[in-house]
């Protein structure tokens, strides 16, 4: 699993860097390393996630952390059907 730095974050996603330390700040994603905010893939897809329900679906800053609840959640009853 390969660990990419912020700013290969923001050329990878085209997303500026005070907007995804935005996210970090809101607790929308959690870095896999803090100190140096070390990102991986799935914090990429929640990245282009969040990005895609602000811009594309015109989501406010309210309704964001209710919507990653609520997909957080489904993704946990999947992992407890595949294992029943």
């Amino acid at each position: 699993m390969k660990i990419l730095r912020i700013e290969e974050v923001c050329r990878f996603t085209r997303i500026e860097e005070d907007v995804i330390l935005r996210f970090v700040n809101e607790e929308w994603i959690y870095p896999k390393e803090l100190v140096e905010l070390g990102f991986d893939e799935e914090d990429l897809a929640r990245i282009h996630l969040i990005e895609e329900l602000r811009q594309d679906f015109g989501v406010n800053d309210e309704a964001v952390p209710i919507i990653l609840h609520l997909i957080d959640q489904l993704n946990c009853l999947q992992i407890e059907i595949k294992k029943s």
